[in-house]
């Protein structure tokens, strides 16, 4: 649940309310399977989970929280197309008041690294769970150094 945490962390940062006011937390986690090679491992399956951050008390304009929310996916969560819109549930408390519960869905890949001590048994070869980041090239240049 690493989206989950960063983006907990980045609206701590941000201010909005204090830390104490700002909790996070999974609602329903499911796994796909797909037990595909991929680089550097075993693409073992995507976690699908649903979220809640809920701020209490939160005096600030609402179109900043949902613009924080908004570049922050955009920025750190690019592949939404198949994921529903944020949802902000706004429960007013009075005139400048606001509890907030914002729901969003999440899909985190899992990797799976190839270790003769692991304890994964999977394909004939064992395996360990190793968090790792998956680096894919966004931009590239072909070359073909004056050669046709």
């Amino acid at each position: 649940m690493i989206k989950l945490r960063a983006l907990t962390t980045y609206l701590i940062e941000r201010r909005l309310v204090l830390a104490e006011q700002l909790d996070s937390w999974t609602n329903q986690v499911n796994l796909e399977l797909i037990w595909k090679p991929d680089v550097g491992g075993m693409h073992m399956g995507d976690m699908r989970y649903s979220a809640t951050i809920a701020l209490e008390r939160f005096a600030d304009h609402p179109g900043r929280l949902m613009a924080l929310v908004g570049s922050w996916l955009e920025g750190n969560d690019q592949d939404r197309d198949e994921l529903p819109a944020a949802k902000f549930d706004i429960t007013m408390l009075d005139s400048d008041l606001a509890d907030v519960d914002i729901t969003l869905e999440f899909i985190e890949p899992q990797y799976l690294a190839e270790d003769p001590e692991g304890e994964i048994e999977g394909f004939g070869k064992t395996w360990s769970f190793i968090p790792f980041d998956l680096w894919i090239a966004e931009h590239g240049e072909v070359s073909s150094h004056g050669r046709s």
